[in-house]
């Protein structure tokens, strides 16, 4: 997850590096979930900075705690910290997840038997990654947005999940009576390492077309990042505003540049100020270019698991 403050140029980030997260969680049991009412589940949200969706849910029956709703996490994460004193979390044995020269790697310990609810759906024995919040960077970025941890949206997998950013709405349906809307279009949606891809074709500002395969993290709230590098036709800019990104474990700097347009299914959607990155992206460590949730600002969006589809309305 990264978090943009456009009026000051900069950007704070919490991308969580995938690989190492998933193996530590492997093995542990899977959450029960608990349904009630009808289908769909409707979830209020409160929008942040960009587009970030903030989902509220009760932990363990004692504290209310502000989740962003990100793509781009493969695991829930809670925040040790002021928002979450309730808790009682203990993360006084928190170390490197991961490689610790990865950006992307937090610092934390692994939870197991929580509990959340989300208005009518319920999970509990959800195992989760405890951060303790000094150890972020641009601390200040972060507690802009009002947060105590992540979801990433596969925690939904069971429904389609509608992301609805005009009603500000996040909406669960049961696949069996849900159909993409009228119009809608659709890209083929593939994971690794639990976090989400789709192949499309992108048009530079100089017309060159070409495909590529992007990473789909609502947990950035730009519009689209491209890796400088990702295809010949990606070069870094030399001028543009420049923008500070603090991942959990650094910081680098991003330039504002060029337009692109993105090709989805039948629509064409242009992208006004990318901001191109020339490091790789922190989720694969390659460099894949990455959608984020102000792309999808004014629209509906349907993660549908079970039809392996990501689809715009």
């Amino acid at each position: 997850m990264r978090m943009t403050a456009r009026a000051i140029g900069t950007c704070a980030a919490l991308a969580l590096a995938g690989c190492d997260l998933h193996q530590a969680l492997m093995g542990f049991p899977e959450p029960t979930v608990s349904v009630e009412g009808g289908s769909p589940v409707e979830l209020a949200y409160r929008e942040g900075p960009g587009g970030l969706v903030l989902l509220r849910g009760r932990v363990n029956r004692r504290a209310d705690v502000d989740f962003i709703l990100d793509t781009g996490a493969p695991v829930t994460v809670l925040l040790d910290g002021p928002r979450t004193t309730a808790l009682g979390l203990d993360t006084r044995e928190a170390k490197p997840l991961g490689d610790p020269a990865n950006p992307a790697t937090p610092t934390g310990v692994i939870g197991k038997g929580f509990a959340i609810a989300f208005g009518g759906v319920a999970y509990s024995g959800l195992s989760a990654v405890l951060v303790p919040e000094r150890t972020l960077p641009c601390r200040e970025r972060f507690e802009a947005v009002g947060f105590g941890g992540v979801i990433g949206a596969d925690l939904f997998r069971r429904f389609v999940v509608e992301i609805d950013t005009v009603a500000k709405v996040v909406r669960l349906h049961e696949p069996d009576a849900w159909k993409p809307p009228e119009g809608a279009s659709a890209l083929a949606l593939t994971f690794q390492g639990r976090h989400p891809f789709v192949e499309t074709r992108l048009r530079m500002s100089d017309g060159r077309e070409f495909d590529t395969r992007l990473n789909v993290d609502t947990g950035l709230n730009r519009a689209l990042t491209l890796v400088a590098g990702s295809h010949p036709a990606v070069v870094m800019p030399t001028q543009g505003e420049v923008r500070r990104s603090c991942l959990v474990n650094g910081v680098r700097e991003d330039r504002v540049g060029p337009a692109v347009t993105v090709h989805w299914g039948g629509a064409r959607i242009a992208v006004p100020s990318p901001v191109y990155s020339d490091s790789p992206n922190p989720v694969d460590e390659t460099r894949t270019s990455t959608i984020g949730v102000g792309f999808f600002q004014g629209r509906r969006f349907f993660i549908d698991y079970r039809g392996s589809r990501l689809v715009l309305a």
